[in-house]
């Protein structure tokens, strides 16, 4: 009797145990499939919320990029207008050089005023075979764009990107060849004897935002009329100088050697006008004129155009705004940089 009373008791009291764990069990499984509800709609309120991120991100980006253009268009309309204004209230004939040049500047392919002040000087000393040569054309065929599109001319515009050089290419079709290659002062003359180029153009163009310098001191194959080139403002109107020859020179991986003001490093290129200036007179060429934007200069062959002086470098020199506010923005001038970047600079 005792051992069926002691049975009875651990059936009862197991069944009891067996039945409190099961709903435990099943209360924990009602917790957790809340728990994983509301895990899930978590998961999908924060996806959403990803979701709204990209798209309120790819809005913004848009709008940036918008407002980057209006600026650029609003820039390139304000030049146009004052263009029409110079030439209606401004009597170039009246204008001493290199003013006569500058006052008859406007934009219609070039990077700033060049075609007006291409075309002014062209003009003046008229052309021979109206040919050219633009190392460093880019997308919009750099300085010979106008002549090539406007004025029937022909010649070689040469790039070191391949997507640039066939798209100048195709854009202004056959009177034009467009050539994929990185210049240097090694390579020029042979690149320029392999695709023909006579030793008479009426126009040279070297814009490779590097060792333009150097190019041109290397060049023999040709001894065009007209010489545009491409100086650094930031150097200043008095100091001739010029950076380093390197035949990898690429301005855009120069990031590191600054990280306060690395964009400091995109901005040490090229030479000073004085340094091209010193140069272009041991070559033959005075210089005439500079664009105001503080970009380009011109140099002419001194048997060419004897009515157009030579102007002081003083006199053609401009400091571009953009250049002037990256001073500004950073408290620093160039020189200030490659002292404390420890970057070479040659005198010249």
């Amino acid at each position: 009797m005792g051992r069926l009373q002691s049975w009875y008791h651990w059936v009862f009291t197991d069944r009891a145990l067996f039945l409190t764990e099961n709903k435990r069990l099943r209360d924990d499984n009602k917790r957790l499939t809340d728990a994983k509800r509301q895990f899930k709609d978590i998961a999908t309120e924060l996806a959403q919320l990803r979701r709204e991120q990209r798209r309120a991100r790819t809005v913004m980006e848009k709008m940036l990029q918008q407002q980057k253009e209006q600026r650029y268009w609003t820039r390139v309309y304000e030049g146009q207008l004052q263009a029409i204004l110079r030439h209606l209230y401004l009597d170039s004939n009246e204008l001493s050089y290199p003013s006569k040049l500058s006052a008859q500047r406007f934009r219609l392919v070039s990077q700033n005023e060049e075609d007006g002040m291409t075309w002014a000087l062209l003009s003046e000393i008229g052309a021979t075979n109206r040919r050219f040569v633009d190392i460093g054309c880019g997308l919009n065929g750099g300085n010979s764009g106008f002549l090539a599109r406007e004025c029937g001319w022909s010649g070689l515009m040469i790039d070191a990107d391949q997507r640039k050089a066939d798209r100048a290419a195709r854009r202004y079709g056959s009177r034009v060849k467009g050539v994929a290659a990185w210049v240097t002062r090694d390579n020029i003359n042979e690149l320029l004897e392999k695709q023909g180029v006579d030793r008479d153009v009426d126009l040279l163009s070297i814009d490779v935002d590097g060792v333009d310098y150097w190019i041109w001191d290397a060049l023999e194959r040709c001894s065009p009329r007209v010489v545009i080139i491409e100086y650094n403002a930031l150097f200043g109107s008095s100091r001739s100088v010029a950076v380093p020859y390197d035949h990898n020179f690429n301005r855009r991986a120069l990031g590191w050697v600054d990280e306060e003001h690395a964009d400091w490093a995109r901005h040490f290129y090229g030479a000073s006008l004085s340094a091209l200036t010193k140069l272009g007179g041991r070559k033959g060429y005075r210089l005439v004129a500079a664009e105001p934007a503080g970009t380009n200069a011109y140099f002419l062959r001194n048997d060419v155009g004897s009515e157009i002086p030579a102007c002081e470098v003083i006199n053609a020199y401009h400091l571009g705004e953009r250049h002037n506010s990256h001073i500004q923005r950073t408290g620093e001038d160039i020189y200030d940089f490659v002292e404390r970047t420890g970057l070479q600079l040659l005198a010249v």
